[in-house]
Order: structure tokens, then C-alpha cells, then sequence
């Protein structure tokens, strides 16, 4: 299109563009031909493509959107190129599904492993590094989960599809706090232990006359709260 054919009061071709007023019935068929090829390769990758989608599954439902995408708007390209693309999705995803479900090891290196970020009350500052989830992000699953201290919590587990497994424990400890810093009338709410000391950063147990905690190398401690 020529810059002199840009005029800011052409309604109509704001609207409608340069499309010919035929090619809207064709977009209606075209889009219930796309969306009959979507429900159906959607279908043939599984049940679990409407939950919670791993990383090979978010890659081929990219790819099926890209493909079929196309032939919606563009009136030089087919719907059959879109078809194959998308049989070629659905055929490489369940062949990922099928070796990930007979090959443990596939299955790791395909969709990735299991990290535990937190353990008996304290932070695993290794695991959270790899899995590049910060203190603060931890803490605040935790407080969506109605979790005040660290103590009350066995076990986080970050899935390999990104989600959050929070095991708590039978019988609560007394724990690192995880409410935000400035919430101080929050904060006096919650018991202390005097003589329980903690890593301020990751809260493992501090021993006595200890500087550094051996955990995440961090040089203040606090009190545990129950």
C-alpha cells in the first residue's frame, strides 16, 4: 500500500482493510474447517493438553496455533498445508508421550527432572538456583497455600511441568518465617522462640557462635516462629 493511500478518515478500510467483501464468507468456513483441525489434534495428543502443559506439550500446541493460524486471514494460502502441520504435531507428540511413558530416563531428559526446594524447614539454595526460582517466589506459594513459617512444611517439590507440590508435616516445627518483611503487626502475631536460632535467608538451624550459615552463606540469623 502507497503512503498516500493511508487517510486517517477511511473508516472502511480501518475496518474491513482491502479484503473483498467475499472473502468473509470464505474466512467463516475456513474457521470452522481450523477449528475442527484444532478440537481434533488437541484430542489425539491426550487429556493432557487442557490441564497444566509440560514444556514438549506447550511446544507443539505453539507450533499447531502457528500453522493453522496462517490459512485463517490469508486468502493465497490453503487449509491443507495448516492439516499436515498439524498431523505432523500430533504424530511427533504422541511419539514423545508414548517414550516418555516406556523410558524413565526419555521422559527426564525430555520434560526434565524433579527439584526439591525445600527440605525439612530449610531452603535447598542449589536446587533453587538450577530451577532459577528465587526466595521470594517460594515464599509467596507458600503464603498462597495459608503457610506462615517453614516449619510447618516437609517438602516443596517443583514439578517438571513448573507446578508446586507442598507437603506439609505431621507435626509442625518452629520455622523461618515467610511474611513480607514490612508487614511488622503480622509479624508480632506469631510466637517466638527465644533460644531458636535460624539462617535469616534459608533457615537452617544456627549453631552456636557460627558467623556464616554453610547453607547459602548468609551472616544474620533470626528467630524461629511457630
Amino acid at each position: 500500500m502507497e503512503k498516500s493511500q493511508i487517510k486517517l478518515e477511511d473508516i472502511g478500510r480501518i475496518i474491513a482493510g482491502d479484503t473483498p467483501p467475499e472473502f468473509f464468507i470464505e474466512i467463516i468456513i475456513r474457521g470452522i474447517f481450523v477449528y475442527l483441525i484444532l478440537m481434533g489434534a488437541l484430542r489425539l495428543m491426550g487429556k493432557r493438553m487442557a490441564t497444566r502443559l509440560t514444556r514438549n506439550e506447550l511446544a507443539a500446541v505453539s507450533t499447531l496455533a502457528a500453522a493453522i493460524g496462517i490459512p485463517l486471514f490469508t486468502p493465497d494460502r490453503g487449509i491443507l498445508p495448516g492439516l499436515v502441520i498439524g498431523a505432523v504435531v500430533v504424530i511427533v507428540q504422541r511419539t514423545v508421550a508414548w517414550l516418555s511413558t516406556n523410558s524413565e530416563r526419555f521422559e527426564r531428559t525430555s520434560q526434565g527432572k524433579i527439584s526439591v526446594l525445600l527440605e525439612d524447614g530449610c531452603l535447598q539454595i542449589k536446587e533453587m538456583k538450577e530451577a532459577r526460582i528465587s526466595r521470594e517466589q517460594l515464599f509467596a506459594q507458600l503464603r498462597v497455600r495459608q503457610v506462615l513459617h517453614l516449619g510447618q512444611i516437609k517438602r516443596v517439590f517443583m514439578e517438571a511441568s513448573g507446578a508446586f507440590t507442598i507437603i506439609r508435616r505431621v507435626k509442625e516445627q518452629p520455622g523461618l518465617s515467610v511474611l513480607p518483611s514490612f508487614d511488622k503487626a503480622f509479624q508480632e502475631e506469631l510466637s517466638t522462640e527465644k533460644h531458636h536460632l535460624l539462617c535469616s535467608y534459608c533457615g537452617v538451624t544456627a549453631a552456636p557462635m557460627q558467623h556464616t550459615c554453610p547453607n547459602c552463606g548468609a551472616h544474620e540469623t533470626t528467630k524461629a516462629v511457630r
